[in-house]
């Protein structure tokens, strides 16, 4: 036997389906018309989940803490400077880099780790093949085209950052890590028209890892 068959169930059917929906030949009391005015909230994709009232979901989103292993999508906000002899510094700095028209040189980077016979041999020491056990960072820049001898260069070294400049070319680069600026090294090699810069590292975990 089927359901529609049976005309009683294909009501039923339908109220369950439509519970307001008016039928013809039956009467309705006001109480029902209020029931009916009133709003049927359906489930959509946006209600899964907790609810949320509008006056609060924006003020719980700003309480939420930055998790500090994702990537930022928004790059951060430049340290604003505390004095004026500060401000003017830095927009000549900016200015600067934007008016700068000399080539970028090329650079490689590499790590170099002191090794003794304890830690080749005997594994003595906590050392590994990475590059959180090495102390020095080496940085050779070549400028092939490049004329100036080395004592009219000029050479800036921060914690973070390195600054050359030469006639031809301009190299403003952040470090990957902090390095001691009182333990760095600097050599020219008039020959190859290369610089070599030995960085001190000086990180947060080192005495663990040495």
């Amino acid at each position: 036997m089927s359901v529609f068959d049976n005309p009683e169930q294909l009501r039923q059917l339908q109220n369950l389906l439509n519970p307001n929906q008016r039928r013809p030949g039956l009467e309705y009391s006001s109480s029902e018309d209020e029931d009916d005015s009133m709003v049927v909230h359906k489930m959509t994709p946006g209600g899964i989940g907790p609810s949320r009232t509008p006056g609060t979901s924006t003020k719980a989103r700003s309480k939420r803490k930055p998790n500090p292993l994702a990537t930022p999508l928004v790059e951060e906000q430049k340290k604003q400077p505390d004095n004026l002899e500060e401000w003017q510094l830095q927009q000549e700095r900016e200015d600067n880099d934007i008016l700068d028209s000399r080539k970028m040189p090329e650079y490689t980077i590499t790590y170099r780790q002191a090794v003794g016979t304890e830690d080749v041999f005997l594994q003595m020491g906590n050392r590994t093949g990475s590059t959180a056990s090495c102390e020095d960072l080496i940085m050779e820049v070549f400028m092939p085209d490049e004329e100036m001898t080395a004592d009219k260069m000029s050479l800036s070294l921060q914690e973070n950052e390195v600054d050359l400049g030469t006639c031809l070319y301009r190299l403003r680069l952040p470090l990957p890590h902090p390095v001691d600026v009182d333990r760095c090294q600097a050599k020219y090699d008039s020959e190859q028209r290369r610089l070599r810069l030995t960085l001190r590292l000086r990180r947060e975990l080192d005495y663990v890892n040495f």
